[in-house]
């Protein structure tokens, strides 16, 4: 059936005498019609008189060819033409993604180096990779109308069993594992918007911790002291905005933890890939991954709180709630005062702010606690905080890893540890903006945290690396007996 309709389809787009929107051809007529229109059309015959083949089409192979087939006959049917598609089986194609794919933006959902798209409006796309000058691309493509825009982002909803629309116009699910959609529709925005949304894919694997040396991201040093407090049983807090690299730095050091240690996910969509395998398949380490699951009804929804809870009934070595949003901070808070190790991300600009971006989120459940008291527990509860940016130049820095010491007259105490420190900032031969720096040490850790990496396994030659000049546990046990607990934390 193909080549006869591709058939009747180039004879007309030939030009003959005809000059209206009807050709005749093989005593045919040839209804030229718009793209938009076109699909239009036929997107209402088929969600109309074949709803089950449309629902069926995303995960199932056989459901893709009914409705390529239902799309050719309704072509066929109404001997459509399109000016601007030059044959058949590209049109067929192009209305296939519109309804069952995600149109233009399938090509950039599956694109590896792809790491976010996001939509302003339905004619206003931009997508970011290392690849584009500046690390972004503003499309000249654009969704056929607002409306179209509407049903490609709810259809990426539907993938992770979340519903948009005007009842729920703002709504963050995934697409498929390691890509998030964040979405707000109409009456959200306005109307002539359609729709506005973020899609963030997680590159599986592909940033190293050889890469975050390479592109002077952080240091060895660094690297090295935060995988030593993980393995040790000190719980760490990542901060920073949307893009700079959290969810990633977490996942390097959290794949350098030895295989014997549990480690329990908790995600929104699977972003973290900490399984080993061998050559053969064989998973080598111990790792629980878990995703969040909304649902409307209050008894199926299966949020992150939910999860962290069931997460302290399987003995693991190591929580990680990938980012607080919400009840689950103060869950996390309580576990990691009681000896679990977490680790975790929340969005801060700076790691002091960092401490009350987790106060705001835990204070709703904590109203009969005083400020000095509630913000005291979630510094020991995490006691080491890194700040990772985002810089004007596209390049992602770790900016400071501190240690938080106590919280008096309204300001944390703390330690920086590590700082990444600005040196020059310039406009390459190719227009580039360039920042250079170097990442220096700060300061040390105190005696308290030393003596914590040290009762839970942590070699001494390794703990005199960030220590203070001539630490020993003996001493610091004399000063805590002492009750000298401000020398300790210092």
């Amino acid at each position: 059936m193909g080549n006869a309709l591709d058939y009747v389809y180039e004879m007309g787009k030939r030009p003959n005498a005809n000059t209206n929107n009807e050709r005749s051809v093989s005593n045919r007529k040839i209804v030229k019609k718009e793209y938009v229109d076109i699909l239009e059309f036929i997107r209402k015959e088929i969600s109309t008189n074949h709803a089950n083949e449309l629902a069926e089409v995303i995960s199932d192979a056989s459901g893709q060819t009914v409705l390529k087939n239902l799309i050719k006959q309704y072509i066929n049917s109404n001997n459509f033409m399109c000016s601007d598609i030059e044959n058949f089986e590209s049109l067929v194609n192009k209305i296939f993604e519109d309804m069952a794919g995600f149109g233009l933006l399938t090509q950039y959902i599956y694109d590896k180096d792809v790491e976010e798209i996001n939509i302003t409006a339905w004619n206003n796309i931009e997508v970011l990779s290392p690849n584009y000058k500046g690390g972004l691309k503003k499309l000249d493509e654009t969704f056929a109308s607002p409306q179209q825009a509407i049903d490609i982002v709810q259809k990426m909803c539907a993938c992770g069993g979340i519903r948009l629309d005007e009842s729920q116009p703002v709504k963050d699910s995934y697409i498929f594992k390691g890509t998030r959609c964040s979405a707000i529709m109409y009456p959200a925005v306005d109307k002539e918007t359609g729709v506005s949304a973020s899609i963030r894919r997680q590159k599986k694997r592909a940033i190293t911790k050889k890469k975050l040396l390479d592109e002077n991201s952080a240091i060895a040093e660094e690297l090295d002291f935060i995988s030593m407090c993980i393995n040790c049983g000190v719980s760490v807090g990542y901060t920073g905005g949307t893009g700079s690299g959290k969810t990633a730095d977490m996942g390097i050091v959290l794949r350098d933890i030895p295989y014997n240690k549990r480690i329990y996910s908790i995600e929104d969509s699977r972003e973290l890939d900490l399984i080993a395998t061998d050559d053969n398949g064989k998973v080598l380490n111990r790792v629980v991954h878990t995703v969040t699951r909304p649902h409307e009804d209050t008894k199926s929804n299966v949020d992150a709180e939910l999860l962290l809870k069931e997460a302290l009934r399987q003995h693991p070595d190591i929580i990680v709630p990938a980012e607080m949003r919400g009840a689950e901070a103060w869950t996390a808070v309580n576990a990691g005062l009681t000896g679990h190790t977490i680790v975790t991300s929340v969005h801060a600009n700076s790691a002091e702010e960092a401490y009350e971006r987790i106060f705001m989120l835990c204070l709703e459940k904590n109203a009969n606690l005083t400020e000095k008291m509630l913000m005291t527990q979630i510094i020991k509860a995490f006691p080491i905080m890194v700040f990772k940016k985002q810089l004007p130049d596209g390049s992602r820095k770790i900016m400071s890893v501190v240690e938080g010491l106590d919280y008096n007259e309204g300001r944390v105490r703390y330690n920086t540890i590590f700082r990444f420190q600005k040196t020059r900032q310039y406009v390459d031969n190719d227009g580039e903006l360039r920042i250079e720096g170097h990442h220096k040490r700060m300061g040390c850790i105190s005696d308290i945290l030393a003596l914590k990496l040290y009762e839970n396994g942590a070699e001494v030659d390794t703990i005199l690396q960030y220590a203070k000049v001539g630490w020993n546990a003996e001493a610091t046990y004399a000063a805590l007996e002492g009750g000298d607990i401000e020398n300790a934390i210092l």
